[in-house]
């Protein structure tokens, strides 16, 4: 059987303090663009996200691989 790729190869994994919240998308810079979106949501006080990775699924292994940890939320903020 042929690994097949996902139609939403990219993820963003959203740490808050309860659980991980993950988010697909279609390509890499979709996924960067909703870290930005995300960042900006924090910054306004409307997201509880403290820490922002990016994952991309691996089809010859079949999971998620940790792509970049892109953003933390600094303990002054």
């Amino acid at each position: 059987m042929t690994a097949k790729k996902p139609s939403q190869p990219w993820r963003l994994v959203l740490t808050t303090p309860g659980a991980p919240v993950y988010t697909k998308h279609r390509s890499k810079p979709a996924a960067y663009r909703a870290v930005e979106d995300e960042k900006e949501r924090v910054e306004a006080g409307m997201s509880r996200v403290v820490r922002i990775a990016v994952e991309q699924w691996d089809v010859e292994t079949q999971r998620w691989q940790r792509y970049e940890n892109v953003w933390q939320k600094d303990g002054g903020e």
